[in-house]
């Protein structure tokens, strides 16, 4: 967020001006960093109204992310300051949101901010886990390893997300076009070739009278279905965006036939890719679990996951809170109590990760093996009892003759 703000200096000039901050005492705090005497504070509503209006240009994508962590790692590793390594970055970018973005956090550094407190400013772009992590490297000295460990952890995380959407979407595509399609030949099509059967006044097959009145209704009420198609959706998206559509959303997920499998085996990875790297960071584990179940992207794992905080805080184990869990393979939780009695838990939580992505995989594999085909017969059957229907009276027709 972007906050307007008059200020008095130490010499007694009132300055104006603007400040990026993830909140209103963010910016308070950077503020009297710098010595300087707040008269107003409030945020730039002209902002506000911009970023919600053309929001879509406001997106940095994953490979975005991943090359800026993995330059910045090369360019610190080669002794470059961190802000004339961010200004660096900054005049070789080509997406303009993210070249403005970079400018500000060199110039907040350059003013006395850590970087990490910097990359707060922009939760659009840095989520609660990279900035964690950004912090534990600050603190032991070692951020460029940090960079390399964020751009290899978001590298992988994309590859497997991209593999799941894919899964998903492509059945949904192709059976949104079919309907489409079928939709405009029942509206526009369909009509002109049903009214030469009503014109012979001929008794027609069951297919083809269902087809007529099918035909006729989508005719009749094509902008309603439209619109109503069009709210529908937008209510859909709206309920899933509070906070019990989402819960009820993703306990939905794992009701589905040969998803739910899939569903599990992946958050489970993403839960112990992104535990193993923040305990390996250093981060302490009732903050590195509070993480984790912020960015699992799912609102049934997320209980789980604060389940095992509770435990933790009074002395417990995390393998316990899981163990009472019927959405974690009891593999998970075994190996887990092994990490903890060894001392190796991030090592442990690293080979739970890579066994579920490759689980993951081979899952989406044989599921995409699976669709394809049975697309394929759904489609041509659809496809022939459109086809039967039109030309069954054709065929009659062609007999009386």
């Amino acid at each position: 967020m972007k906050f307007k703000y008059k200020v008095v200096t130490i010499s007694g000039t009132e300055q104006v001006g603007k400040i990026n901050a993830a909140s209103r005492d963010e910016a308070i705090e950077l503020l009297q960093k710098h010595k300087l005497v707040i008269i107003n504070i409030k945020q730039d509503k002209e902002w506000v109204s911009f970023n919600k209006l053309f929001s879509f240009l406001h997106r940095v994508s994953s490979q975005k992310i991943v090359m800026f962590s993995k330059e910045l790692s090369v360019l610190l590793m080669a002794g470059i300051p961190l802000v004339e390594a961010l200004r660096i970055q900054h005049d070789q970018e080509e997406n303009a949101y993210f070249k403005e973005q970079l400018f500000t956090i060199a110039n907040m550094i350059d003013d006395g901010s850590s970087f990490s407190s910097a990359l707060s400013c922009f939760p659009n772009i840095f989520s609660g886990f990279y900035i964690n992590i950004i912090r534990s490297g600050e603190a032991s000295g070692t951020m460029q390893k940090s960079l390399t460990h964020l751009a290899d952890y978001i590298e992988k995380q994309y590859l497997l997300n991209s593999k799941v959407k894919n899964a998903l979407m492509y059945p949904g595509v192709i059976i949104t076009g079919f309907a489409l399609v079928g939709a405009v030949m029942m509206a526009f099509v369909v009509p002109q070739l049903t009214s030469i059967f009503r014109e012979n006044d001929q008794e027609l097959p069951l297919p083809t009278q269902i087809l007529i009145i099918v035909s006729d209704f989508m005719k009749d009420n094509f902008i309603l279905l439209i619109i109503g198609t069009i709210v529908l959706a937008y209510g859909l998206k709206k309920y899933i965006g509070t906070q019990k559509g989402k819960e009820n959303f993703d306990k939905l997920i794992f009701k589905i036939p040969k998803f739910k499998s899939i569903f599990r085996k992946f958050y489970v990875a993403r839960f112990a890719e992104n535990l193993s790297m923040l305990i390996k960071s250093g981060v302490p584990i009732i903050s590195a679990l509070k993480i984790s179940g912020d960015v699992v992207g799912n609102e049934v794992y997320k209980k789980v996951i604060y389940s095992s905080i509770d435990e933790v805080k009074i002395g417990g184990s995390v393998a316990y809170a899981f163990e009472r869990s019927d959405q974690l393979p009891p593999l998970v939780p075994r190996m887990i109590r092994i990490g903890e009695k060894t001392g190796k838990l991030d090592a442990v939580l690293e080979d739970i990760a890579g066994f579920y992505t490759k689980e993951v995989n081979i899952a989406v594999d044989g599921l995409m093996a699976l669709i394809e085909p049975i697309l394929i017969f759904v489609l041509g059957a659809g496809v022939g009892i459109l086809v039967a229907a039109i030309l069954m009276p054709i065929y009659q027709m062609t007999e009386m003759f």
